[in-house]
């Protein structure tokens, strides 16, 4: 087992504890500085703004997970933040990649929400640039992971749903996405995490959807905080399992038809 620095989660725990704005709607206290910018431009033009962060010390002839982080409305990226720290990144070292939305577009568009309201989908646009990436870097295609919080939880189950067999493993966190997916959902590894008081986005759509892929035959842990609102990805990501077990998993090879990357 890898050994994540003890200190260093006892200082998150600290922080988190000691933070009212932690478990609420505030800014992250998480936000990626060290990445760099760049810009992909798909084959019809369209242009995706990212922050690319690269393993500290890469071996030669060795592949690296990629890990694709999906901010919510706010802009910032907590997970994105955790696997830039200096002990994350000794620990599992690998791509971090941070997509940029607009506030006019959305990850992936769901009825489940009835916010009324049809954003354009950024989602197709960053598998393009996935699959560029896995040509241009070391990158172990068994290994690309998805996350992300609030409407970057909605992203991150639309991810597994329309692409299982892109993505090894996704974390939702504070995310929603169609109960009758249920079924595609089995392909790809699932924890979500959601609060149970979450005004937002309410918990049950996590719970139930969890409870369905794992009827359905599929692998869906599921953490629910008692007590906790819409902030649950602070938690969430400060949980040294999350990572321990998300690092495990491996793509699986059978593909659906017509999801392929390569």
């Amino acid at each position: 087992m890898r050994s994540v620095c003890r200190a260093f989660w006892m200082v998150v725990a600290m922080l988190l504890a000691g933070s009212p704005d932690a478990w609420g709607q505030g800014e992250p206290r998480f936000k990626p500085v060290e990445a760099g910018k760049r810009v992909f431009r798909g084959a019809a033009g369209a242009e995706l703004s990212y922050l690319w962060l690269t393993p500290r010390e890469p071996k030669a002839g060795q592949r690296y997970p990629l890990v694709v982080c999906l901010h919510g409305s706010g802009g910032n990226s907590w997970a994105a933040g955790f696997l830039e720290q200096p002990a994350m990144r000794k620990d599992y070292p690998c791509f971090v990649m941070t997509p940029q939305l607009a506030k006019t577009e959305s990850w992936a568009n769901t009825a489940v929400l009835e916010r009324g309201l049809k954003r354009s989908e950024k989602l197709p646009l960053v598998v393009e640039a996935i699959k560029q990436l896995i040509k241009d870097h070391p990158i172990d295609r068994d290994r690309i992971y998805v996350t992300g919080q609030s409407l970057g939880g909605v992203g991150a189950w639309g991810a597994a749903a329309r692409y299982p067999d892109l993505f090894a493993a996704s974390v939702p966190v504070a995310g929603a996405w169609r109960l009758e997916d249920a079924k595609t959902l089995v392909s790809t590894p699932v924890w979500a995490f959601h609060g149970e008081k979450d005004p937002t986005v309410p918990a049950k759509w996590s719970r139930e959807l969890c409870a369905a892929i794992a009827k359905a035959g599929g692998t869906a842990k599921y953490t629910e905080y008692p007590g906790m609102g819409h902030g649950s990805w602070a938690k969430a990501y400060a949980d040294a399992e999350l990572w321990q077990w998300l690092f495990q998993q491996r793509r699986k090879t059978e593909a659906a038809p017509g999801k392929s990357v390569r």
